[in-house]
Order: structure tokens, then sequence, then C-alpha cells
């Protein structure tokens, strides 16, 4: 099979870098993949991970939502990657709420869920534990944009009113320089670390209690896979990936964007006085997170690759 990535345009991007490197490590030999910038002639599958910069798509095209449907931002405005959509012979999803919006909003019933994975070469699924007397340790693993979609705002008045003698941060992502100073100046012991490679991302969530995730809009977001596979609890907006995996109480909990009530709840956990922590780690380390490796991944996008050709083939048969 002959696999064409269509990108579009020649913008390096992180996550793509890592989505056709995990391709190219778990396919099997009689596939090929291709990465380029425009379409190239007589591939078997064009998969595209810009679509909305094209004018067309080929025959027996893919394309994959990776960002919020419900993003603000003009540069992700839904109108112009729906309109390719429409286009596509499969729609790959990164969580139900992509779905269900292409689903109620555009009629388009030819999606396929097929979430973010993790590598288990570097992470460890092994249980977590909690050292008694030690600081809540919150972690912010994301880049950070000046236009403050991660959740910036909420981030700030969750400084104003969490417990610095009971909680502290961990930041990784460049930018996150800004909001350890920031934390910092609210009393928080607060560590950053800017370009963490890849290889230690399961001491970052080893090192962890929570994975904080405020963001306003999501596509994934990667880290989610990642905490839960580490069961690491995760405490964000009900929102992508994060709406499909958290279960409330057993492997997290869904921030309401009310300062007041969240920064409450967090103190809560934060509280060495009471069992609320302990009880959620508990949860957690017995929880089936059913987690995909990149392995898995690849494997559900060969099989959706090859219904397609398949598919095309009867209807020219016919």
């Amino acid at each position: 099979m002959r696999i064409n990535f269509v990108m579009s345009n020649n913008v390096a991007s992180g996550i793509f870098n890592a989505i056709i490197g995990n391709f190219k490590r778990y396919m099997k030999d009689d596939n090929e993949l291709f990465v380029t910038e425009h379409p190239l002639p007589n591939m078997d599958v064009y998969h595209y991970h810009r679509p909305n910069l094209e004018a067309s798509l080929m025959k027996n095209s893919v394309v994959t939502v990776h960002h919020d449907l419900e993003d603000t931002d003009p540069w992700f405005d839904s109108s112009t990657f729906v309109e390719k959509y429409h286009e596509a012979s499969s729609i790959i999803c990164l969580n139900k709420k992509q779905s269900n919006f292409l689903l109620l909003e555009e009629e388009l019933d030819n999606t396929v869920i097929i979430p973010h994975g993790i590598d288990k070469s570097i992470f460890s699924d092994a249980k977590k534990i909690k050292v008694d007397g030690e600081k809540l340790t919150l972690g912010i693993v994301s880049k950070r944009y000046g236009r403050r979609v991660k959740g910036e705002a909420l981030l700030l008045e969750l400084y104003k009113r969490l417990n610095s003698d009971s909680i502290k941060f961990v930041f990784v992502g460049h930018g996150r320089t800004e909001d350890a100073v920031l934390a910092k100046s609210y009393g928080f012991e607060a560590d950053c670390f800017e370009d963490l490679p890849y290889s230690l991302f399961n001491n970052l969530y080893s090192s962890m209690d929570i994975l904080l995730v405020p963001s306003l809009f999501e596509g994934g977001p990667a880290n989610i896979p990642e905490a839960f596979y580490t069961n690491t609890p995760v405490i964000g907006r009900n929102i992508a990936m994060i709406s499909d995996m958290i279960k409330e109480g057993k492997n997290g909990f869904f921030l309401t964007g009310n300062p007041f009530k969240d920064a409450n709840l967090i103190n809560d956990l934060a509280n060495l006085k009471n069992n609320k922590f302990q009880t959620l780690l508990d949860n957690i380390n017995s929880y089936d997170q059913r987690v995909l490796s990149w392995e898995d991944v690849v494997l559900k996008h060969i099989s959706l690759y090859q219904s397609i050709i398949n598919k095309n083939k009867e209807q020219t048969d016919d």
C-alpha cells in the first residue's frame, strides 16, 4: 500500500513530526509512506493533515481533525476545514466531541475516532505513590500561546486562590518560564523545563501528582493518554479527549471554569488532613485506562486505509 501524507505546506510541526515518525516505526514492510507538501500521482491513499490549505482533495482521501472545531481562532475557522471534510472518504477524529460536531452540524457520518497513543518504550504504567507530607504537585504540559488559549486566564485566578503552603507547580513547554515566574510571585514553588527531552517525560509524570489542563480549546491533547497511562490523575475542562477519558472521582475531575469552585476542589485534594487525594490515587491505580499505544494507532489507520481501497475497488468493479 502506498500512503501519501500530504502536509500542504512546509511549516515544521512537532506533533506532525512525531506522528510521521510513529508511522515509519510501526508500519509493516508491505506499506510505503511518502510525506510531501503536495500530493503525488498514483498513490493508494492520500492522508491530508492541513486540508484547509488545499483547493480540492484527491480520490481515496483521508483527513484528520487535529484541532478543536469550536476554536475561535480565525486560522481554525471550521468552515474552511469542513468544506474539505465533505470531499474526504473518511474523517479521523481524535475524540467524540469532534465526531458529534461534524454529525450534528454538517451531517457528516463518515467519521472514525482514533485518539493519540503513547510510546510504551518511554512510559511506564507503574502504580503512582504519593509521599506523605509533600506538597501536591500540579503539572502544566503545553506550549504557551499569546492568545492564552491554554487557559492562562483561569490559571492566574487559581494562583490567587490556591494554597501555596500545600501546592507547587511544574511547567513544561515553550514559553512556560513566564508562568513559573508568575506562580512564584504568588508564593508557589515552581519548576520549569521549556525544552524537556521526550525520553524524560515518564520521569516528568512520576514527579507530578496531577496533570492540570485549563485549556479553552484542544484537539487532543497528546498529554492526556500519557497522564492516564502513567496513572497520573487529570483535572481539566470538559473538552476534547478529556471528555472521553475522565471518569470523575476515578481518574480525575472536570474544571468548571469558575476559579472559586476549581480552587476549592484542588485545595481540598491538597489538604493533608483528609484522604481525598489518596482515594483518587487508589482509584486511578486500580482503574483500567484503556490507552492505545502508537503501534495500535498506526494499525487502526492502516486498517482504515485498506477499507477505503477495498470499497473503491468494489465500486469500480461494479
